[in-house]
């Protein structure tokens, strides 16, 4: 699977993930974090990060460690953007 996580504290980071069998999306952003050795956890960013899976966006409050990924998905994790 393919993963795109932009943060302040990582930037713009994509990464090919190789999962063996369906992985909840919450362990394999905190996989990513442990291998960038980035203090934080999927809850960290969990209620203020917009979540397009194949290009469909998650729905607001949709908890990230009922989302189950497999090797043909293409994951892109970014803030919400702030208004003005």
């Amino acid at each position: 699977m393919r993963l795109e996580l932009i943060t302040p504290t990582t930037g713009r980071v994509v990464k090919e993930v190789v999962l063996k069998g369906a992985v909840k999306l919450s362990d394999v952003v905190d996989a990513v974090f442990n291998e960038l050795g980035v203090k934080m956890r999927y809850s960290d960013l969990e209620p203020y990060y917009l979540v397009v899976i194949n290009g469909k966006q998650l729905e607001e409050g949709v908890r990230w460690d009922i989302i189950y990924l497999d090797d043909d998905d293409y994951v892109v994790i970014i803030p919400f953007a702030s208004g003005g």
